[in-house]
């Protein structure tokens, strides 16, 4: 490795570290503002990066190239938050409103805006379990294998939940255009 700074840090030089840091922080935050506009996880990624940056300080060794490990870090540590963020915000109880673009995936994108309240009244009316299946199928686009492993059930009941689900979904979006 090439790098003076890192080289300073892997001796444990807290102003190589801090100068870093600070050359770095707003990169990340410009780049991390492409993945989420969530502030608060773009900063716990930058300060989870440096944080483990220096406790691995004596491991850097290794590292041939310091700009790429560092943005591949960030990078790594970012999505992971923002999965885990999404997840707890997805876990939140029936009742609130679920504000995920389901819409976007199961009706094409021409419908009109009054087609859209309608899906989404009709959404609201699905179970949990039925949410959360029809979540993970089109808006993270996983297999059924891959639902059925997350929801701990067989593929085959992954299936019917789907199949039930659409058909729900479809009943209800046709039972808000005959009321209106």
């Amino acid at each position: 490795m090439d790098n003076p700074v890192f080289q300073h840090i892997m001796n444990g030089d807290i102003e190589a570290y801090s100068g870093l840091y600070k050359e770095y922080y707003k990169r990340f935050y410009n780049y991390g503002r492409k993945f989420t506009s969530n502030t608060h996880l773009i900063e716990d990624s930058i300060q989870e990066v440096f944080l483990d940056l220096w406790n691995r300080r004596e491991k850097l060794s290794h590292v041939e190239s310091p700009n790429f490990y560092l943005y591949s870090s960030f990078r790594y540590v970012l999505i992971k938050k923002i999965r885990q963020h999404d997840k707890i915000i997805f876990n939140q109880s029936a009742e609130e409103e679920h504000e995920f673009s389901i819409e976007h995936v199961i009706v094409s994108h021409e419908l009109n805006e009054e087609m859209q309240v309608k899906l989404q009244k009709a959404i609201k009316t699905l179970t949990g379990r039925q949410l959360e299946a029809i979540f993970l199928k089109f808006y993270e686009n996983l297999s059924y294998k891959e639902v059925a492993s997350i929801l701990n059930i067989s593929v085959k009941a992954t299936y019917k939940i789907m199949a039930r689900s659409l058909l729900a979904l479809k009943e209800k979006v046709m039972f808000f255009m005959l009321l209106f």
